[in-house]
């Protein structure tokens, strides 16, 4: 059965399942998510805890021994498994699966996952899970969703704010829940029932935003040039990977240029896009990229990707962040073609 995180406490109030599953990149959803599961849990009696990590080597079979051995004179117990790369392997999906099919009836079991792919979400294991447990996806808000989630998050504190205080809030916590908590649990001290305006988000709280070279992309091809200035000079300052930037930015452009060329060639956008099975969840940012572009112009930005990849590389000169802040720029609609460089 699915659950959002909002339903959850509701879910744990009307029934404790004796099997849980939550699948999240993000450490402040997860662990909320847990303390209300082990808070209905003590009050249901799994008065023990148990932690497992499955990691190289785990012993599944002994883990799963374990769960049977629960004496009838013993209390129940909370066992939290949790497995980092999400990936059981053979041993452990077998024992997922079987576990979805008889959950340990005496205990309460979380299986802890990273947000899992499309793919992953298609093992037979995660198809059971998926069958026979309560499992919570805890998705981070968006850019978009950001503002909305402080205001409730501020509200449940005890303090209102202005749109524009949330706008820029979001802003400066942006891919950063545990700073963004810390936030609103200053500002709920602070401002003690009362309004929250921007001058006050303004003087007290410092940019802690952070991003991955996705949300880069994301920025330009949404042609928005302020935020992927933004987020790549974040990214700079945190010590990323240029390399892992520039192959981010080509792949993106590669794809750009296929439909640019499909397009040219008669095919609808629509087609081409199913033809190149381009994730539906990215189709309106290549949508809003290809908007009034000729194919020339799209084809100097795959040029353009060529030279920085050459750069980098340390085949020609120039700055390698300036580089790629000229790529990112041209994706966006907003510079020319980087110049050749001897």
């Amino acid at each position: 059965m699915r659950c959002t995180a909002d339903r959850l406490p509701a879910q744990l109030a009307k029934t404790l399942s004796p099997l849980y599953v939550l699948s999240s990149d993000e450490p402040l959803l997860l662990d909320e998510a847990l303390e209300h599961i082990r808070t209905a849990s003590r009050t249901a009696g799994c008065n023990e805890r148990q932690v497992a990590i499955a990691e190289r080597g785990f012993d599944w079979a002994g883990f799963g021994a374990g769960l049977q051995g629960l004496s009838l004179f013993s209390s129940r117990r909370l066992v939290e498994l949790r497995i980092p790369t999400g990936k059981p392997g053979d041993a452990g999906a077998k024992f997922l699966s079987s576990l979805a099919r008889a959950p340990a009836l005496d205990d309460v079991v979380v299986v802890i996952l990273p947000a899992l792919d499309f793919q992953a979400t298609k093992t037979a294991w995660a198809t059971a899970l998926a069958e026979s447990a309560v499992w919570v996806e805890l998705r981070a808000p968006g850019r978009d969703e950001l503002p909305a989630w402080l205001a409730r998050r501020l509200k449940v504190a005890g303090v209102e704010a202005d749109d524009e205080a949330l706008d820029l809030l979001a802003s400066r916590v942006e891919g950063n829940l545990l700073a963004a908590k810390q936030e609103i649990d200053k500002f709920a001290l602070l401002a003690g029932g009362g309004r929250l305006m921007a001058e006050q988000v303004r003087g007290d709280v410092a940019d802690g935003a952070r991003f991955d070279v996705f949300q880069l992309c994301e920025a330009a091809l949404r042609r928005d040039v302020e935020r992927t200035v933004r987020v790549l000079g974040v990214l700079e300052r945190e010590g990323e990977s240029d390399v892992l930037v520039l192959w981010a930015l080509v792949r993106d452009i590669q794809t750009l240029a296929d439909l640019a060329m499909r397009a040219s060639q008669g095919r609808g956008i629509d087609q081409a896009m199913a033809d190149m099975r381009l994730w539906r969840s990215r189709q309106e940012q290549f949508r809003q990229a290809l908007r009034g572009r000729r194919l020339g112009e799209i084809l100097a930005v795959q040029g353009s990707a060529a030279q920085a990849d050459r750069i980098l590389k340390g085949a020609a000169r120039g700055s390698r962040w300036g580089t790629l802040n000229e790529l990112a720029l041209q994706l966006a609609g907003a510079a020319v073609p980087l110049a050749e460089t001897a």
